[in-house]
C-alpha cells in the first residue's frame, strides 16, 4: 500500500556508516551509567515517581518530533502495519524493566546493581534463540555460565558462603529486583529486534514514555503518597530524564543494526563506569567478591564480543 511504501522510503536499511550500530550501543552504555548514578543521588522521591517524571519529560520532548514525522513524512504513530501490538508490548515492558532496575539501585551498591543487570545477556541469548532463531554457540553457553557465576559472587547467597548468616531484607529485595530487571530487559531487547528497522526508533521510546508516564504517576498518586522533589534535586531529575531519553534512543538504534546479544556485549563499559562512580563519586568501596564477580562478567562479555568481531569482521 501507499502507506507502507512511504514509510519504507524514509527508512534506511543499511547503517549510515561502518560501526554505526556499535557506536549507538556504546553511547547507550554511557548514558545508562550516568542515569544510574543520578537515580542514586535523588533522595527526595521514590523510584516510581522518579520514573514517572522521567517518562513525562521524555514524552513532552518526543511528542513534537513524532507529530512532525507523522505530518510531514507519513511515519504513522501506530507503527508499520502489524507492529502496533508489539509497540504496545514494548511500551509496557520497558517501564517495568526500568522500575525494577531503579528499585535495585536504591537498595544495592551502584556497581553491584549495574553488574547484576548484565545477566540480561543470558536471557537475551535464550530468548533470541527461541524468538529470533539466533542460535548460540558453545562459547556463548560457556560465557553465559561464567556470567551466572559472577552474579552469584556478587549476590553472595548465605547458603553458599555462610550458612549461619542471613540476608538483609533490603539487599535481598535489591538482588531480586535486579534479576527481574535483567530478565525483562532480555524480553525488551528481543522485542525491539522483532519490531525491526521499519519501526522508527523514536516510536519505541515514545510508547515507552507514554505508558510509563500514566502508569507510574497514577500508581504514585493512588497507591503511594505522591511527593514533589526537592528544589536542590531538580537538576538531577532533569539530567536523569535526558540521560534516560538518550539511552533509549541509542539502545533502539543499536538493536536495529546489531543482534540482541551484541547490544549487551558492547554495554560492558557500563560495568566499569558503575564501579568508578561508586568509588569516586559515592565514596563506597566494593567488596572483593563483588569485584571478582564483576570481572568474570566483564571478561565473559568481552570474550563473546571478540568472537563476534572475529567471525563477522575479520
Amino acid at each position: 500500500s501507499s502507506d507502507v511504501s512511504s514509510v519504507t522510503k524514509i527508512v534506511k536499511h543499511a547503517a549510515p556508516f561502518f560501526g554505526f550500530g556499535m557506536l549507538c550501543c556504546i553511547l547507550s552504555s554511557v548514558s545508562s551509567a550516568s542515569a544510574s548514578l543520578l537515580v542514586k543521588m535523588v533522595k527526595s522521591i521514590g523510584p516510581i515517581e522518579l520514573l514517572g517524571l522521567r517518562c513525562l519529560m521524555q514524552f513532552i520532548a518526543l511528542l513534537p518530533y513524532v507529530t512532525y514525522n507523522w505530518r510531514r513524512h507519513d511515519v504513522d504513530f501506530m507503527g508499520p502495519r502489524g507492529k502496533f501490538k508489539l509497540l504496545c508490548f514494548r511500551g509496557v515492558i520497558g517501564p517495568c524493566s526500568t522500575f525494577c532496575y531503579y528499585m535495585s539501585i536504591v537498595r544495592l551498591p551502584l556497581g553491584d546493581a549495574v553488574t547484576i543487570k548484565f545477566s540480561s545477556i543470558v536471557f537475551s541469548q535464550l530468548l533470541g534463540f527461541i524468538v529470533l532463531h539466533e542460535r548460540p554457540t558453545l562459547l556463548d553457553i560457556l560465557f553465559s555460565t561464567i556470567i551466572c557465576t559472577g552474579v552469584v559472587l556478587i549476590a553472595k547467597p548465605p547458603f553458599l558462603f555462610d550458612p549461619t548468616a542471613t540476608y538483609d531484607p533490603e539487599t535481598l529485595y535489591g538482588i531480586l529486583f535486579g534479576l527481574s530487571a535483567a530478565f525483562i530487559s532480555g524480553v525488551s531487547y528481543v522485542t525491539v529486534r522483532k519490531l525491526g528497522k521499519q519501526t522508527h526508533a523514536t516510536l519505541n521510546v515514545f510508547y515507552y514514555s507514554f505508558v510509563g508516564t500514566f502508569a507510574c504517576l497514577i500508581f504514585a498518586a493512588t497507591v503511594e503518597k505522591f511527593k514533589l522533589p526537592c528544589y536542590s534535586e531538580l537538576l538531577f531529575l532533569f539530567l536523569t530524564a535526558v540521560a534516560g531519553l538518550t539511552t533509549q534512543i541509542f539502545m533502539t538504534l543499536g538493536l536495529q543494526y546489531e543482534r540482541a546479544g551484541t547490544y549487551t556485549m558492547l554495554k560492558t563499559f557500563q560495568i566499569i563506569l558503575g564501579f568508578i562512580f561508586q568509588i569516586i563519586i559515592l565514596h563506597n568501596l566494593p567488596s572483593t567478591l563483588s569485584l571478582v564477580g564483576a570481572c568474570l562478567i566483564f571478561s565473559s562479555i568481552v570474550g563473546i564480543a571478540i568472537r563476534k568481531f572475529y567471525k563477522e569482521y575479520a
